[in-house]
Formats: C-alpha cells, sequence, structure tokens
C-alpha cells in the first residue's frame, strides 16, 4: 500500500506528540469510557485512539481490538493526518490505497474505517479518534459531526493529562524544595557549627546527595594558580571503594594532594570553569586524576561555583536517579548560590578566626574583626532573600491558583513551604537587623512619642496572640501623658519583641502585667510574665546572639536574635535595658528611655498596623447533571468565583437527598435527567416548605423560545441555555446569591 506523503511540519509534529507525555502510558478509565461511548453510539466493533510516533502508531485506548500498537507504514490514520482532515472509507477494497494492508487482507480485515484528527496542543495534529467496522457501511455528514465533537473530547482528556502530569512533576519538585529550604534554614541558624572542622563540606555533599537523589557527590575548592587551577577535594560521599581508592581520596581530603589535570571530566570543571553534563560516563572517562578509581558510573554532572566572576569551586555528582540536563541544572542554581555564601562565609569566618587571633589583645582590633563578620552577615541576608523571594513566591501561586487547584496533600506541601519560607524569612530579617546594628547602619528617626500611644499601638498589635494563648494583659500607666524621645517603629519593635517572648514563654491561661513608671529624666518600662522563670547564673546569656538558653528543643520557635538586636536598639536610643527573674516566679524585662518635653509627633491612628480584608461570604451552589463532562465544566466554572461553593449531584433523587443534610443556595437543574425529570424535582422543591425560597435555575439545551417561557412559568427563578455563557451565568447568578461574585483572573 502507498505511504502518505511526510509533512512539512512533521517535526513540529513529533514535538507536539511527545509534549503530551501520554505514549506508553497504562490504561486510562477516561479514555476508555470515550471509547466505549464511541463504540456504542456508532454501533461499531471497535474504537481507537491513536497516536503518530515517528515509527509506530500507539493506542491509548483500543475497544475491540487486542493490538496496542502497529507499524506506522500500515496506519490508516496516518492518512488522516497527512491529509489534515478527517478520513472516511466506506469500503477498504474498493480504495487502492487500503486495499493490499494487512489489516485488510489478514486478521482483523478491516473493512470500514472512520477517523477525526486530533489536535490538543497548538493545532498541531498528533492522531486520531476512530471507528473501525469489518463490513463496509456508509458514513453521513451528521455522523462525521458526531464524530468530531468526541474527537474534541479526546483533545481535553489529553490536555487533562498533560496538566495532571504537570502537576505531579511540581509536587515532586516541591518536595526537593522542601529540602532545599531545610539547607537554607541550616546553614543560617547553625552557620557557627558549620565553621568548626569540616563540617560545611560534609553537611554540603550530604545536601546535595539528598536533593539530586546521586550515589556519589563531591565539593572542592579551586585554587589559582600561575598556569592552570587547582582543586583542593574538600568532602566525597559514595560507596566503600578499594583500599587504593580509599587512600587516594584520603590524601586528597588531607591536602597533601590536588587535582591538577585539566582534561578529565574534573578537570574541565575546576580549570575551564566549564558545565559537564554527561549520561553516558563510562564511554567518555578520563581515569586519569578521577579520584573514584574504577567505580562504574551512569551519568555525571559537574557544576563550577563563580563568586563575582571568580571560580572559587565546584561540586559534581554522579550516578543519580535524575535525568542530568540543564532542567535540573536550573532548579539546582539556589543550592550553587548557597555554596557561595557558605563558602564565602567559611572563608570570611577562617579569616574572621586570624584576624582575632592575631590581635586578640587590642580591643580596636577585635572591633574591626566584628566589624567585618557584621558587614558579611548583612550581605550574606540580602543575598538569601532573593531566591526564597522566588520559593516563597511561587509557593503562592502553587497554592492559590483557582485554575489549577491541588489537592489536600499538595496542599499541605505547599503550605509547609511556605510556612517553611516565612519563618526563614522572619530569620534572615532578624539577621539582617543585628548586622545593621554592629555595623553601625541602622539609621534612627528621633522625635517625640507619646508613651500611650505606643504602648496601644504595639499591644493591640499582639492582642491577637494573646488572646490565642489564653493569656491576659494588665498595664499601670502613667496619669499624665508621658512622652519619650525617640524612634516611633525601633521602640514599637523593642516593645514588640519583649511582648512576643512574654507570650510564647508564659504559662497557659498566664498573665503578662505592662507598668510605665517616670523616673527623673528617663520612662521605665517593666514587662512581666508568669512564665517558668530563668536561671539567675543564666540571665546574662539572654542577650547573645543566637542563644536561646535551650530553648531550641522545645516546641517554641524562634532564633535568639531578638533579644540581641533589642539590647542594641535600646542602648542606641541611649536606654539602658536588663531582666530580673527566679526559676518558678516568672520574668521581668525593664528598658529605659529619655523622656521628651517636645510636643508629642502626631500619627496616624493605628500605626504601623495591617488591616486585612474581610473573610467573603461563602455560598452554596447544588449543580444536578447527570452528564460527566458538564458536571466537569461547571466545576471549572465555579472554581474561578470567590466564595463560592460547588456540590454535584447526577440526579434529582441524589439531589434531593443531599439536601436534607445541607441546603444550598442556588439550585442549578438540567431538565432531562434519569429518573425524575428537572420540571417534577422543581414541583418537589417547591412544594416543601423547607425548600420553597431556595433559589433554582434551569440550565437547558431545550434553547426554543417556547422551552424558555415553559421554564419560566413553571417557576424556575432564571433559565440559561447550553452551551453556557459564563459571563450570562454570572450574571444571572449575582442577585440569586445577594453579592456580587468576583471571577479570578
Amino acid at each position: 500500500m502507498p505511504a502518505p506523503p511526510t509533512l512539512d511540519n512533521e517535526p513540529q509534529r513529533l514535538d507536539a506528540v511527545h509534549a503530551l507525555r501520554v505514549l506508553d502510558t497504562p490504561s486510562d478509565r477516561a479514555f476508555e469510557r470515550l471509547t466505549q461511548l464511541t463504540r456504542d453510539l456508532f454501533d461499531v466493533p471497535v474504537a481507537l485512539v491513536s497516536l503518530i510516533d515517528q515509527e509506530r502508531q500507539w493506542f491509548k485506548s483500543h475497544q475491540g481490538i487486542e493490538m496496542s500498537e502497529t507499524d506506522r507504514s500500515i496506519s490508516f490514520c496516518d492518512h488522516a493526518i497527512a491529509q489534515d482532515g478527517p478520513l472516511i472509507i466506506e469500503d477498504t477494497l474498493e480504495d487502492e490505497r487500503f486495499a493490499g494492508n494487512p489489516l485488510v487482507t489478514s486478521p482483523p480485515h478491516f473493512r470500514f474505517y472512520a477517523g477525526f484528527p486530533i489536535r490538543p496542543l497548538n493545532g498541531m495534529a498528533v492522531g486520531t479518534l476512530c471507528i473501525i467496522d469489518f463490513q463496509p457501511r456508509p458514513f453521513s455528514e451528521r455522523d462525521l459531526k458526531l464524530l468530531g465533537r468526541l474527537a474534541g473530547q479526546v483533545e481535553e482528556l489529553f490536555r487533562h493529562h498533560k496538566l495532571q502530569v504537570e502537576l505531579t512533576q511540581t509536587a515532586n519538585r516541591m518536595h526537593k524544595e522542601q529540602q532545599l529550604l531545610k539547607v537554607l534554614h541550616h546553614g543560617i541558624t547553625d552557620y557557627q557549627a558549620l565553621m568548626s572542622g569540616e563540617q560545611l563540606w560534609t553537611f554540603l555533599t550530604e545536601a546535595l546527595s539528598e536533593l539530586t537523589d546521586s550515589e556519589y557527590t563531591l565539593i572542592g575548592e579551586v585554587l589559582p594558580g600561575d598556569i592552570s587551577n587547582a582543586l583542593k577535594l574538600n568532602a566525597i560521599k559514595g560507596p566503600l571503594w578499594s583500599s587504593e581508592s580509599r587512600h587516594h581520596i584520603e590524601q586528597l581530603l588531607s591536602g597533601d594532594r590536588v587535582l591538577k589535570n585539566p582534561n578529565s571530566l574534573l578537570g574541565r570543571v575546576f580549570a575551564r570553569g566549564e558545565v559537564v553534563i554527561d549520561n553516558d560516563v563510562n564511554e567518555h572517562t578520563q581515569r586519569s586524576e578521577f579520584p573514584l578509581g574504577q567505580v562504574q558510573f551512569g551519568n555525571y554532572l559537574g557544576v563550577p561555583i563563580f563568586n563575582s566572576g571568580q571560580l572559587i569551586g565546584m561540586f559534581a555528582i554522579a550516578n543519580s536517579r535524575q535525568q542530568l540536563d540543564q532542567h535540573l541544572l536550573d532548579w539546582l542554581q539556589p543550592f550553587t548560590d548557597t555554596c557561595v555564601l557558605l563558602i564565602n562565609l567559611y572563608r570570611q569566618m577562617a579569616e574572621r578566626e586570624q584576624v582575632m587571633q592575631d590581635l586578640a589583645n587590642t580591643r580596636d582590633q577585635a572591633e574591626r574583626a566584628n566589624q567585618a563578620k557584621s558587614e558579611f552577615l548583612s550581605s550574606m541576608s540580602h543575598e538569601l532573600r532573593t531566591p526564597l523571594n522566588a520559593i516563597i513566591g511561587f509557593a503562592q501561586v502553587l497554592g492559590h491558583n483557582p485554575r489549577a487547584p491541588l489537592n489536600d496533600k499538595q496542599k499541605r506541601q505547599v503550605n509547609q513551604i511556605e510556612k517553611s519560607g516565612h519563618h526563614l524569612l522572619s530569620l534572615i530579617n532578624d539577621v539582617l537587623d543585628l548586622a545593621k546594628v554592629e555595623a553601625g547602619q541602622l539609621s534612627l528617626s528621633i522625635e517625640a512619642i507619646s508613651l500611650n500611644s505606643i504602648l496601644e499601638d504595639a499591644c493591640s498589635t499582639l492582642e491577637a496572640n494573646a488572646e490565642a494563648a489564653g493569656i491576659t494583659l494588665t498595664f499601670s500607666l502613667p496619669d499624665t501623658d508621658l512622652k519619650i524621645s525617640a524612634d516611633y517603629t525601633r521602640t514599637k519593635q523593642i516593645l514588640l519583641n519583649l511582648l512576643s517572648n512574654a507570650i510564647k514563654y508564659n504559662v497557659a491561661n498566664g498573665r503578662i502585667d505592662i507598668l510605665a513608671q517616670h523616673q527623673k529624666d528617663v520612662a521605665k518600662l517593666s514587662i512581666s510574665d508568669t512564665g517558668p522563670g530563668i536561671q539567675t547564673d543564666r540571665l546574662n546569656e539572654l542577650f547573645e546572639p543566637f542563644n536561646r538558653l535551650d530553648a531550641e528543643e522545645s516546641h517554641v520557635e524562634g532564633t535568639g536574635i531578638g533579644l540581641s538586636i533589642t539590647r542594641k536598639l535600646v542602648e542606641r536610643m541611649h536606654g539602658e535595658i536588663g531582666v530580673d527573674s527566679q526559676p518558678g516566679h516568672g520574668t521581668t524585662f525593664w528598658f529605659t528611655l529619655p523622656v521628651s518635653t517636645s510636643p508629642a509627633t502626631e500619627r496616624p491612628g493605628g500605626a504601623d498596623r495591617q488591616h486585612l480584608p474581610e473573610t467573603a461570604n461563602q455560598q452554596t451552589l447544588l449543580y444536578i447533571e447527570d452528564n460527566p463532562a458538564n458536571q466537569h465544566l461547571m466545576e471549572d466554572i465555579v472554581d474561578a468565583m470567590e466564595g463560592v461553593t460547588l456540590r454535584t449531584a447526577s440526579s434529582a433523587e441524589i439531589g434531593l437527598e443531599m439536601m436534607r443534610y445541607d441546603i444550598p443556595a442556588v439550585v442549578i437543574m438540567d431538565l432531562h435527567l434519569p429518573g425524575m425529570s428537572g420540571y417534577d424535582a422543581l414541583t418537589k422543591l417547591r412544594t416543601t416548605p423547607l425548600y420553597r425560597d431556595v433559589r433554582v435555575i434551569a440550565l437547558s439545551a431545550n434553547a426554543l423560545p417556547s422551552d424558555i417561557k415553559k421554564g419560566l412559568r413553571a417557576g424556575f427563578d432564571a433559565y440559561l441555555t447550553k452551551p453556557i455563557d459564563i459571563k450570562q451565568f454570572t450574571d444571572t447568578l449575582n442577585p440569586l446569591l445577594g453579592a456580587p461574585i468576583r471571577q479570578e483572573p
């Protein structure tokens, strides 16, 4: 049989086939239902959903025959693709193109074929929905239109399948994103421990192995040379190797030897700064100076680490269970950026240790070393905010996208990513504040502030937190409107830090007492809680950065930075701060600030407060419709409506039973239903006192003016016709729900 001509856009068409991500996937119930429906409608023995690959014809659904694919050379569907339109062969023996086809001359002996191209992506014909008979038969224009509509449903199923695959991959990516957040969080919160010994390098290789699901990982520092760079190996992870390899690796890790060969897989990275991706390493490996000896590899990725254009290190993975490609490389970019920050921090800390050792006897020299540390922390915090913003932002997009809703498990994962991201962002902000104060970069706006006003502002901000924890706030304020000379925002920050701690470290149903006193030229504020108290010999540790007095093992989240920042802010505004406590008798933090005799600066009410919009009123719709496709359509429409909930029923009887337990605001009713009709159901509603006032919209394919009049006379509140006009639908629904429906963008 003659083969169809090759299409000019065949490469693009094949790209569309593969983009569906459906080839060689298991049977799908939705496709099987559709092909069975097609068989029933046309009364044929065979209905197929086919995809035309480069050398084969593959069937996503094959009702009526056992084969799951054929060679493309004998494919009927390929001819439909080639002619870019429906292909109808009423008798295959009468068509010279197919009379000699093995599918015609031998079992299964096709005698009739009708195929309609399907174009789910970018208008490219990727395959067909076809019907086949073992006897010749006519095929009318009406039949062709019906086959075309069914082909449109196949296109929707393919698009839905592609979306589901992408959502699954997104969920998987989010779980590695979670691991990445752990890396960032650990890198910041425990950076002092990581800087001791070789823990940093072990931490990075372990994290890289988990992120990429790799058998081998390594990381090293690049040592610039006069002729070529060398690599000092810092850490390597993988299964046990031979004694010869182990000795070689120990020498590299100790620094007794470095790697220099620029032509090896490692050398191309550390000597030339290349990214090396090789998914068939055993074919190309340069064994010279490759530290893993005779280990067999399936794949390899080597990535250079640059800082401001300078090559400072590299990491590599091998035998990863993932496909190594540009997509993975792009996804690893935040990890690469983290390596830059931590390696720089490692070097900075090493330099600081050297400076502290050399200049330990002079205070000025020690302060300069501390200044260098603070400036680096400030820089590090800023650098971390860029990838973290992307992590939080995309987590919000995934979690609040009504057009691609996540399942409950995915929502929990996204919410955890977003929660962890915000917690990490809060930590970074604290580190940044501390660094600014220590580096002398924090600007203050000193003004006369009403003490009563700022206390009310701070307490109202945390009022909900206190109520949620069952904590009672009490005040003891001076009779006069006492004014202090301070920065409003930073004074409120001091109060929020102390009040937050008093809430978090209090007991259930505890109390917080706030006392303000005028003492000569200063105002003294005391915040006392009824918590467990603190041992006297550990009170001085409270104001040390990153010191939580062992509270890191408790359920209370924190960074150990807040009190350090609080003390420095008070001191910058010429005040003092202290703490009094005994175990079992609560804790009192106090601080002083200068009194001001100037008029208080006028501030709008509720300064610095955030006002959140009220929660939208939840409305419920009940859609009674027996057609699954129409149900899914309504689900997608209502999904874009803010504050509206949809429930569906496949029959009037089921819908009425559901209303016994939850009465909806509006019922949307099809008229032609199995069992009780839509008109009968309306009569039932109107004659039942409990449901008499429920609004009911008819949504029917009966679209004649007489049909509409009949429906309205029967008592429907509105009568809409199929195919549905979404704007008309929402405009009709608005007054029935009693509030405008805002469509999501």
